[in-house]
């Protein structure tokens, strides 16, 4: 079995973005991602919301056709504002999404990092197969923080 272990940052906003973002309405809109992430995350074709409590949602999510990791896959998202979402899947994999505030110290200087532990079974380490699951998660990744944060 190999795990894709990946992270990413990006500034949430950036020299020049307009509007600027507080650290509230980005967590509002990471809330909003974990309802329907197929309107931030290209690969999602969509998404049923199977229950919701206050702190978490269970959906089922579906991806477009070629996606390295599923088709479709059940998952919990943990809620955990004002500052991340944790995402567990059926198989054992994993994803985060962090909002941070930058080094400069100023409430407008905030950061979104993606975290994600990707498992899939029967592939060898270090084999030509595990290297283009690696590409094609690489990839999606560097497609989705750029839709979520716009």
């Amino acid at each position: 079995m190999v795990t894709i272990n990946l992270a990413h940052s990006a500034p949430i906003n950036p020299l020049g973005a307009h509007p600027v973002l507080t650290a509230a309405q980005a967590w509002a809109g990471l809330m909003h991602k974990a309802r329907r992430p197929q309107d931030f995350v290209p690969v999602v074709s969509g998404c049923e919301i199977l229950s919701e409590a206050e702190t978490s949602i269970e959906a089922i999510v579906y991806f477009e056709p070629g996606v390295a990791h599923a088709t479709t896959i059940r998952e919990t998202c943990t809620l955990r504002a004002p500052s991340r979402l944790d995402y567990d899947m059926e198989d054992g994999s994993t994803a985060t999404n962090i909002i941070s505030l930058g080094s400069s110290g100023n409430p407008e200087d905030l950061i979104l990092t993606f975290c994600f532990g990707w498992e899939h079974a029967g592939v060898e380490e270090g084999s030509q197969e595990a290297q283009d699951i690696l590409s094609n998660h690489l990839n999606v990744l560097h497609g989705q923080k750029g839709s979520t944060i716009q």
